[in-house]
């Protein structure tokens, strides 16, 4: 095929001494004039368009991986293993162990799951970071964060603790006041409604985060605190969940099992089980969870307990349901 660089070439060869003035023309005009219609003349611009259309398609079938590279095909869909959600808002899509809704407020987490899961262990409690886990120490008195809600209604929050005096990743050494190694310096301290000296929320990283009383470095309850005092009063129980027994979704069943918890448990020591293989869920009738860490009769957050009376009765009223 001869290259377009060589048109002119060709032009002056075949066509040369032809001249494009008046006279040439005017021939052209009178040869078109004689000319007859020849038969079949009408598809040639039909011809034309269809030659013009395929080489319009090559070039686009040509271009388009440059224009529209692949997709990657070794994306992988995330997965969320434990789902959450603030207490009064809208749950959440979650995967995993489904959370059912039990007696307690509109979005507000419960305990409990499929019949399958019913009873199987959950752990409630932040994890460590740093060689501690996210805390608050309130004049003595510790907080550990839930990993839920991640994000507490503000209709839940009580009467201000103070602000953070001391922010710092080694809280044990602290000189007192409201340290912590989660919350900002300055930043408030507040009991949750109803249930002061259980529970405590603050800001982190903007999200309304809940911490509940535990032991930390050697101290559990402080003077004269008992159980009660670390955790709430049974008449905010709605529900329980003991890891393999079952789950106790009656309001009042619930209730008279934290009254025979808060009446027979006998404080054994500040140390803490490991709380890897069983917990005790308790929930509460403003939508939030608590968590005990489950021994041989004790249970354990703040300080460990000792109480079979209570494991006692949690057969029984699961026997009876």
């Amino acid at each position: 095929m001869n290259r377009l660089e060589h048109l002119p070439e060709i032009a002056e060869r075949h066509l040369g001494g032809l001249t494009a003035d008046a006279r040439l023309m005017g021939k052209i005009k009178l040869a078109a004039a004689d000319q007859p219609t020849r038969r079949h003349a009408g598809w040639r611009p039909v011809l034309a368009s269809c030659v013009a259309l395929a080489l319009c398609l090559c070039i686009g079938l040509w271009a388009w991986p440059a224009v529209f590279p692949a997709a990657p095909v070794n994306m992988k869909a995330s997965s969320t293993l434990l789902g959450t959600r603030a207490a009064g808002d809208d749950i959440q899509p979650v995967t995993g162990d489904m959370i059912r809704a039990l007696d307690v407020p509109a979005g507000s987490i419960s305990v409990g799951g499929s019949t399958a899961d019913a009873g199987s262990y959950r752990n409630l409690f932040a994890p460590e970071r740093d060689g501690n886990f996210p805390l608050i120490m309130v004049n003595g008195a510790t907080y550990r964060m839930l990993i839920s809600p991640t994000n507490m209604n503000e209709k839940l929050l009580g009467e201000s603790l103070g602000a953070v005096t001391e922010y710092t990743l080694e809280p044990a050494l602290s000189n007192g006041g409201i340290v912590s190694n989660t919350v900002s310096a300055g930043d408030t301290v507040y009991a949750v409604k109803d249930i002061k000296g259980a529970m405590a929320a603050a800001y982190v990283k903007g999200s309304l985060r809940v911490f509940q009383r535990v032991s930390f470095a050697g101290t559990a309850i402080l003077g004269s605190e008992t159980l009660t005092d670390t955790l709430v009063s049974s008449e905010h129980i709605t529900a329980m969940e003991l890891t393999g027994a079952g789950v106790i979704d009656v309001p009042a069943t619930a209730q008279n099992l934290m009254k025979t918890l808060l009446d027979n448990a006998e404080y054994e020591s500040a140390s803490v089980g490991s709380g890897d293989t069983k917990s005790l869920l308790i929930g509460l009738d403003n939508g939030l969870l608590m968590q005990l860490m489950v021994g041989d009769d004790t249970l354990s957050a703040c300080g460990t307990w000792s109480c079979p009376e209570f494991f006692e009765a949690y057969a029984t009223a699961v026997e009876a349901e």
